[in-house]
């Protein structure tokens, strides 16, 4: 799996590669970058050489092919046969697992000599033949064919980015295939890998090679920095459109402006004229509004004095909070409906799912505001001896919010008062308890 994603990974980058050089950067056909100059995969993949990247590995595939032909007389038509269908159904995983291990010499409970006497070896193949990647010849015989793409600077750069990021996530992949491609098996001394599973992840390491070469060849020229340059540019460009169309803009504001303030200053000049026989109209109409604003004023300091009072005595009525206020604001309700059942069942009914929605839901504001006047909470609640208090004495404030007189749970802030949360939250929980024993009497 491991493998198959980094071969997966390899291909899309090579195909990220050859449309980065399929794109011209450029705005509005303005200094032309053309990137189908950059190297060709063919060329890139040409300055790959296995002899630097795989040393060791191919000297030891050498020594393999030089043994086989050795013994070739020994090799049967039939042996022949068979490991061409043994190769032909044996999958990357099973011959990346060839030869025995630690663990596999544990389950079996039989050591490697045992199993190694016991077995006729298998005479070696009669032939070995040079088995050479799909991808590889694909790549080898690959034309850069395509049309050229026109591209703003900035895709161009976040393609390029991307493929620099994709190649920095590849990295760590090829230098853990390349290790593991010196890697024997302790008990076996054969290679960890098998056959295809070596001509698999050489096939990745030469496509990384390759792509280390472009992404190089990227870097040495000057091409990022003119693809900057252009980005930089249109920035500046757009900047100046925008101040220009703000200048613009401010100038037609500020005429707008003058016509408005001449067109006042001639209002202003026929009002003054007029003003003279109407002065004592609207002084006496000023002073009529004065003394409408003081009465206003007057009645609404009364009524905000009637409910301070309202609220007062309320308050008044809650002399103990907590579990035991609750207790005894919902005993008084049942004392005033004790020939009312229904009305006390839909208060209570009502109290637990208010209680309810808040412990469910703490964070959500609309459970933990309630208006005072609202017709529901009134109908239900509100109306009742205790119904009101039922709330204060579990928490609740009279406060103003948005000119609306509701009650208030305040949630204490979760992060910087951790323990006055607990506490307001368990307050909350044990309300909602007291209600649902209350309903069972």
């Amino acid at each position: 799996m491991e493998l198959r994603k980094a071969e997966e990974e390899a291909l899309r980058l090579k195909s990220e590669y050859k449309a980065l050089r399929r794109k011209k950067s450029c705005y509005n056909n303005d200094d032309v970058i053309d990137l189908s100059k950059l190297p060709t995969w063919k060329s890139l993949m040409s300055n790959v050489v296995d002899d630097e990247i795989f040393p060791s590995i191919e000297r030891e595939v050498q020594d393999e092919v030089t043994a086989v032909e050795g013994d070739a007389k020994y090799t049967a038509d039939k042996t022949s046969d068979a490991s061409v269908i043994r190769d032909e159904t044996e999958t990357p995983e099973e011959k990346e697992e060839a030869g025995y291990s630690e663990w596999g010499m544990l389950v079996t409970g039989s050591s490697v000599v045992d199993a190694t006497e016991d077995k006729t070896p298998e005479p070696p193949k009669t032939e070995t033949k040079e088995v050479k990647p799909v991808l590889e010849e694909e790549e080898e015989s690959d034309e850069e064919d395509g049309s050229v793409i026109d591209s703003s600077p900035s895709d161009v750069m976040l393609q390029f980015q991307t493929l620099s990021s994709g190649f920095g996530s590849l990295q760590p992949k090829t230098d853990k295939f390349m290790s593991r491609l010196n890697t024997k098996d302790p008990v076996t001394k054969k290679p960890r890998y098998g056959e295809r599973a070596i001509l698999r992840v050489k096939r990745i390491i030469r496509i990384y090679k390759a792509l280390e070469i472009g992404l190089s060849s990227i870097n040495d020229s000057s091409i990022v920095q003119s693809i900057e340059t252009q980005i930089k540019q249109h920035e500046e460009d757009m900047q100046a459109q925008a101040k220009a169309i703000q200048t613009k803009t401010q100038l037609e504001a500020e005429q707008l402006e003058n016509e408005r303030r001449m067109a006042e200053k001639r209002a202003e000049e026929q009002r003054l004229k007029e003003e003279e026989t109407k002065r004592k109209e609207v002084e006496r109409l000023a002073k009529q509004a004065h003394e409408a604003k003081l009465r206003r004023l007057e009645e609404e300091q009364r009524v905000i004095d009637a409910e301070a009072k309202a609220d007062r005595e309320l308050l008044a009525l809650v002399p103990v909070k907590g579990v035991e206020g609750v207790r005894m604001q919902i005993s008084r309700m049942r004392t005033a409906l004790k020939d009312d059942k229904k009305s006390l069942d839909v208060a209570l009914g009502s109290l637990y799912t208010l209680f309810d929605q808040i412990v469910r839901k703490p964070e959500e504001v609309n459970f933990r505001r309630i208006r005072r006047d609202h017709p529901k909470f009134t109908e239900d609640i509100g109306r009742h001896v205790g119904g009101k208090e039922v709330l204060i004495a579990a928490g609740f404030r009279l406060e103003k919010l948005d000119g609306v007189p509701c009650l208030f749970s305040k949630e204490p802030h979760i992060e910087s008062d951790m323990d006055g949360w607990s506490v307001w939250f368990d307050g909350l929980k044990k309300t909602l308890e007291v209600i649902e024993e209350e309903m069972i009497k």
